[in-house]
């Protein structure tokens, strides 16, 4: 009797443990992370790769990174992302994106980024995105 209160208490408690840690995320909430990829244009790569009936001409393109395992990585659309997610400055070209990523969204809200061998950064005094680094 005595064996078997203790094996279901520990498997209550086992239970209890798994239940509190929650599931299991590439990066925790709120990491700081670099990503390496490609900009590219989310609707269209699903459209060429499995047919998603996406309308790139009517709704604009949706820019994301993909990464070179294939995964897209959405970017937090703010001043800091803008030249990363219009026009196309950047699209199809690699990039190495550093910034807050959001797991529970796939949202990496940028910091800085590297293109054609230049890193770029939020500068206070330009209120851009460049590589003055007035502000550092």
């Amino acid at each position: 009797m005595f064996k078997k209160t203790v094996l279901i208490v520990a498997a209550i408690m086992l239970f209890v443990a798994s239940a509190m840690a929650g599931p299991k995320q590439n990066h925790a909430k709120n990491d700081k992370v670099t990503f390496e990829g490609t900009m590219v244009c989310m609707s269209c790569d699903l459209k060429k790769a499995d047919g998603a009936r996406s309308d790139c001409k009517a709704f604009g393109h949706s820019h994301a990174l993909k990464t070179k395992e294939g995964k897209y990585i959405n970017l937090l659309a703010n001043q800091y992302s803008a030249d990363l997610l219009n026009g196309e400055k950047y699209h199809n070209k690699a990039v190495k994106l550093s910034g807050v990523y959001f797991a529970n969204a796939n949202q990496l809200d940028v910091e800085s980024f590297e293109a054609d061998g230049k890193k770029k950064s939020w500068c206070g005094s330009c209120k851009s995105m460049d590589g003055c680094m007035a502000g550092k």
